[in-house]
């Protein structure tokens, strides 16, 4: 009988550890990809932030040498 009980909480134990670890596992991949996209997303920014700045100088450019006296 006490053999039995101690399997049963080494049984127990077991399953709230492998629980424990793919609840974990799941939380820390969700992470990893919200961090990635957040990073992709500020890479983005950053590449239309850029090529509106280029645009934006070509055209003032372009209006000044059009209007200019």
């Amino acid at each position: 009988m006490l053999n039995l009980l101690k399997k049963f909480k080494t049984l127990i134990f077991v399953a709230i550890s492998l629980f424990l670890y793919l609840f974990g596992y799941r939380q820390a991949k969700e992470t990893a990809e919200n961090h990635q996209m957040k990073g992709e997303l500020n890479a983005l920014n950053k590449a239309i932030q850029a090529r509106t700045s280029l645009s934006d100088t070509n055209r003032i450019k372009r209006l000044h040498n059009k209007y200019k006296r």
